[in-house]
């Protein structure tokens, strides 16, 4: 989450507790854990840096797994795969209808763009997609790959 007060963040905890409770799941320990990790967090991340995030409040490292894949199916959060390593992210409250990443191969950093005139850009691509082939684009996801301006003012450089 970017920004936002304690009341923001204990209102997104207690919709996602009734959206799992809806769904028939329980709200146990572990899940309110990983729930408010994602609330707080802006940071992509991967399962094991959930479990290590999340561990001392006794979340193990297959239940961190099976509530990544129980929150994504329900919309709760989102997979980004990028060069075969899963990172996870708050998807239910996102506005946004286009994710735009940058993976730095120096250090590791992930960005998320939100230039509206690239998204104006894509928006109209997705737009022509959807009449040319009448399918009904909800998402669009595009990760790019190179290295970050940090690590180019550092003079460091991808290892080969």
């Amino acid at each position: 989450m970017e920004g936002g007060s304690n009341l923001e963040m204990d209102k997104k905890v207690l919709e996602i507790q009734a959206l799992l409770i809806s769904k028939g799941y329980k709200f146990t320990r572990s899940r309110k854990a990983m729930t408010e990790l994602f609330v707080t967090t802006p940071d992509h991340l991967k399962p094991e840096d959930i479990h290590k995030l999340t561990k001392d409040q006794g979340v193990s490292v297959p239940t961190v797994y099976r509530n990544l894949d129980l929150m994504v199916r329900l919309g709760i959060i989102k997979e980004i795969e990028i060069h075969h390593d899963r990172f996870y992210e708050l998807d239910l409250f996102s506005r946004k209808k286009l994710h735009m990443h940058f993976h730095c191969r120096v250090c590791g950093q992930i960005k998320e763009y939100s230039n509206p005139e690239i998204f104006k850009s894509m928006i109209e691509q997705r737009d022509y997609l959807e009449s040319v082939f009448e399918d009904d684009i909800d998402d669009i996801t595009i990760v790019m790959t190179g290295t970050c301006a940090d690590c180019i003012k550092a003079g460091r450089s991808p290892s080969a």
